[in-house]
Formats: structure tokens, sequence, C-alpha cells
């Protein structure tokens, strides 16, 4: 077998081998965000979710609920403390968040 056909052949065994099915990441919810989580369910919460962003290389989390006022009341560092936009460019953040993922979303039985 020539080197080009082997060169061909091993390319396609590292494409093959790159694309292959992978199990997707298990979703993981922080402790801190658990008890946040209780509060909403508690309230009978149809309409919220929590979505977690990557935004400058670390995870934020959004907690919104349809009949808020504002779709950004309460978005968490990665740690649990609530962000302030004295210290974070919230355009910066609304238009460079990457890689929105839900996390939650209510499951209230009349929702």
């Amino acid at each position: 077998m020539s080197m080009r056909k082997l060169q061909t052949l091993a390319a396609l065994i590292l494409i093959f081998i790159a694309c292959e099915d992978r199990e997707p990441a298990p979703v993981v919810i922080p402790n801190w965000l658990e008890s946040r989580i209780a509060e909403l369910e508690d309230s009978a919460c149809p309409g919220c979710k929590i979505t977690r962003y990557t935004y400058e290389e670390e995870f934020y989390y959004q907690v919104y609920c349809s009949f808020w006022s504002c779709s950004d009341c309460e978005i968490y560092h990665f740690d649990g403390t609530e962000v302030d936009w004295e210290f974070v460019d919230k355009a910066d953040f609304i238009q460079n968040r990457t890689r929105p993922e839900l996390l939650w979303e209510c499951r209230f039985e009349g929702s």
C-alpha cells in the first residue's frame, strides 16, 4: 500500500473516531441552587426555569419566571453570588454569553 493511501486511511479513521456518538454530559445543578429551586417549587412556579450560560470562561445561572417584569432579575456567578451589574457589563454579558443549557424547568401540575 502506498504512503498516500495510508495517510488517507489514517485521516478517515481519525474522522470516524472524532465523529462517533458520545453521551451528553450530565446536567449538574450546583448545591447552592437547589434551595432556590425548592423555593420556586413551593410557590407554584409556572413559567419558571433556570438556564446556565458561559461568559468569559465561567458559568452563570439565570433564574427566570415568565410572570416577572424583567428577564435578568436573577443572574448568579458559578459560586452562587448574585451578579453585580456595576462590575459586569450587562450589555456585553447579554451579547456574548454562550452555550445556553436549560438546567431546570418548573414541573408544577398546573403549568
